[in-house]
Order: C-alpha cells, then sequence, then structure tokens
C-alpha cells in the first residue's frame, strides 16, 4: 500500500488546492489528507509544534508535507528529512523540523534535487515552492517513482536549522516551561511540559496551582487554578490544568476560550510557571 501525503500549511482555508492536483497527477491513487491550512501565516515555531502533536497517529511511512516557508525562493534548503519513528517530512529547512528533531530524532535529512524534482514547466518562477517542489517531490516518492535516495543529495542531521526551545522542569511542588501553541478552536494552550515529567511535582488531580504566565518577561496571567483530569471538572468560564492528549500538560477555560480572554500565543516567548497553592 502507498503511504498517504498529510499537508499543513499557511495558506488558508482551500490553499492546497494546486498541490493536490500536482500529487494527483504524479498518482491519482494516492491519497492526500488535509493537517491544517491555517497555520498562523509564516510562523514556523507553530508549524514543528503542529507536526509534533499529531505524527505519531499517523501509519508508519507517512509523508508529511509541511510549507510555512517565509524565506520561499532563497538560498534556504528544500528538504525531505527522515525520523526516526519511520516518517518523511518534506519541508524547507528552516526550523520547522525543529520539535520533530526534539521529539522523535531524525536519522536522515536530503536536499531536493531541482534538477529532476521540480514541477517541469515552473522554473522560471520561485514563490510556490508548495506546488513546484515540495508537493511534486512528497508525490513522486510516495508513489514510488523515487526512492529516498533519488530525493537529492544528503546533508548532515547536524546541520539542521532550529530554533532555541525553552527548557522545561519539574520537581516537588512545581513545574516550570513554557506555552507552545495554541492547540484548537477553543482556545487551549499546550505546554512543553510533559505528563510524565508533571507527576514528578507530587501534584494530584483535584487540588489547585498557581499558573503563571508571562511574555518576554511581561506577567499576562497569575493566578490559582484546578488541576484535574477533564474540562467539565471546572465550572464554565473557570480556568483548569489538564493532561492534553498530546502527552503535555494542557491549560483551558471550561466552554470559553483562554487564549482570547487572557491574550496569550504560543512559542518560545511565553514563559510558563506551575507551583502547588
Amino acid at each position: 500500500m502507498k503511504p498517504c501525503i498529510v499537508m499543513q500549511t499557511d495558506f488558508g482555508v482551500g490553499g492546497g488546492g494546486a498541490m493536490y492536483g500536482v500529487c494527483k497527477t504524479i498518482d491519482p491513487e494516492l491519497q492526500i489528507y488535509d493537517l491544517s491550512h491555517v497555520i498562523p501565516k509564516f510562523n514556523v515555531e507553530k508549524a514543528s509544534a503542529s507536526l509534533r502533536n499529531v505524527m505519531p497517529f499517523w501509519p508508519k511511512g507517512t509523508i508529511f508535507v509541511s510549507v510555512v516557508d517565509p524565506g520561499v525562493g532563497t538560498a534556504r534548503k528544500a528538504s525531505v528529512a527522515h525520523t526516526c519513528n519511520g516518517y518523511y517530512v518534506v519541508t524547507p529547512d528552516n526550523g520547522s523540523l525543529t520539535y520533530i528533531k526534539q521529539e522523535f530524532g531524525i536519522d536522515a535529512i536530503r536536499e531536493i534535487d531541482e534538477t529532476v524534482n521540480r514541477l517541469k514547466g515552473t522554473e522560471k518562477t520561485s514563490i510556490f515552492h508548495g506546488r513546484d517542489l515540495f508537493a511534486y517531490c512528497a508525490a513522486k516518492l510516495a508513489a514510488g517513482v523515487i526512492d529516498y535516495a533519488g530525493v537529492g543529495p544528503a546533508y548532515p542531521v547536524s546541520e539542521i536549522v532550529t530554533f532555541k526551545i525553552p527548557a522545561s522542569s519539574a520537581g516537588p511542588n512545581e513545574a516550570h516551561g513554557c506555552v507552545t501553541e495554541l492547540m484548537d478552536t477553543f482556545g487551549n494552550l499546550e505546554t512543553n511540559i510533559r505528563i510524565d515529567q508533571f507527576e514528578s511535582t507530587g501534584i494530584r488531580q483535584g487540588e489547585h496551582v498557581r499558573v503563571r504566565i508571562c511574555h518576554k518577561g511581561a506577567t499576562v496571567f497569575d493566578k490559582p487554578i484546578l488541576y484535574h483530569r477533564s474540562f467539565g471538572y471546572a465550572k464554565p468560564g473557570e480556568e483548569i490544568l489538564y493532561n492534553s492528549s498530546t502527552g503535555f500538560m494542557g491549560i483551558a477555560m471550561n466552554q470559553q476560550d483562554f487564549a482570547r480572554t487572557y491574550g496569550v500565543d504560543g512559542g518560545s516567548a511565553w514563559s510558563l510557571d506551575i507551583t502547588k497553592e
């Protein structure tokens, strides 16, 4: 069975149409799915976190096409990474692989050879690599037209472009990290504190914790909230700390939008401190 292709971009709803067409031209039987086309524009960090959160739930061998590419057409590499847990990521090497490299590991990376893996007839334009390089190369790989070596020359994994990820830590009665992203349309927050890491605090579900969120040193949220297993244990409009479905700690408001209410966003500039009340 041929691997499926999963796409994410910052192009907006419906923005992947031409990319779909290119893939189907290579092989009409390819299965193509959308992860998201509403990644915040130019937000490479969000794209990387989004990939990390969904990758393990797709079949091994799935080919992810991630195009959030503020440097399209410049000297940044167009690449295909192979992860240690058995997936491919077709993407600009601009930081989008950061969380993948940290979480799962990358055992090989290749630069797309444009002389053989570029959509014919597009050589005079450099602004739509999502269509002309990434979708085209991903489709050839998925269809078996090329193998991984056929993508292009390998280069050292150590040269992959990454952004700095704040460290998370936990100990008795406290945990520290950052808000990595807004998880969904409900305005819930995803953190970089793992559930098993948080367990070392000794804080139990049903207890209250003080959560402090800062943006570049300025406090935007600081109050006690409930820690429990799911949203319904808090009253509507109340904040809650919970174990997220991604394996990390999450923060939400029951039946309201936490991010919009408090003006919180995701990224390494959003620090987080949790202490037992």
